[in-house]
């Protein structure tokens, strides 16, 4: 589970790599996990989280116990950039996105059931706006909760993609590549435990997601489930 450490004067991530792990070789993985492409660029007062090192190394990686149409979670940036596209590459020098990104890697998924909108409960989405490559394994992932019968479970759609940065921390959002689904925001908000169904989470832990719910402090998100870990 992540904790935070903001960066003093004379740091470097391999410093606090040292201090945290006692190998400042992983200074590299921690700067992945950070969403920091250049590990000798961090600023004093940057917020740092700083994972488990089982978590950081890969080891969380969920064990897949279901049909993943032949993908594999991605662990860390790197791996994250490989699968989903660099998204880096099409960011403007204003800090806002290139419509090719939309147009080369989103799709829609359509759902087995209606899900109410966390911000307007008047309105129900169909259809999931996200990543191409996650059509089928989140259409599936729906399907066995309707399997389940736990839909009843799934009381609002809080996004899936986003361009945006994380809430706590500087680094892109797993929403910006549409590989992230937040359910049920209005009783899961950042930083508390929730409610979320433990069901529905072993659902989707089932196709290789990630529950924010599993992390901690500031950073936990029990709204949150990502295709991808080490990030």
């Amino acid at each position: 589970m992540a904790r935070e450490y903001t960066v003093r004067p004379s740091d470097t991530l391999a410093k606090i790599a040292k201090v945290f792990y006692g190998d400042a070789l992983i200074a590299r993985k921690l700067a992945e996990y950070n969403g920091i492409k250049n590990p000798d660029l961090i600023r004093v007062n940057q917020v740092i989280e700083i994972p488990s090192q089982r978590e950081l190394l890969g080891g969380l990686r969920p064990t897949l116990t279901a049909p993943a149409s032949g993908l594999t979670p991605p662990n860390g940036l790197p791996e994250i950039l490989a699968t989903f596209g660099d998204i880096y590459s099409l960011i403007r020098d204003d800090g806002s996105l290139d419509p090719r990104w939309e147009t080369e890697y989103m799709a829609y998924t359509h759902l087995p059931f209606p899900i109410p909108l966390s911000w307007d409960l008047s309105k129900s989405v169909t259809k999931l706006y996200g990543h191409k490559k996650l059509t089928e394994l989140l259409s599936n992932v729906f399907a066995e909760i309707e399997r389940r019968a736990l839909r009843t479970k799934v009381r609002t759609y809080g996004g899936c993609y986003n361009f945006r940065q994380k809430r706590t921390s500087r680094k892109l959002s797993t929403h910006s590549w549409g590989i992230a689904v937040d359910l049920n925001p209005d009783s899961n908000p950042q930083g508390s435990s929730g409610d979320m169904d433990p069901e529905v989470v072993e659902v989707f832990r089932q196709f290789g997601f990630k529950w924010g719910g599993d992390w901690s402090g500031r950073s936990k998100d029990p709204m949150h489930f990502q295709f991808c870990t080490g990030y």
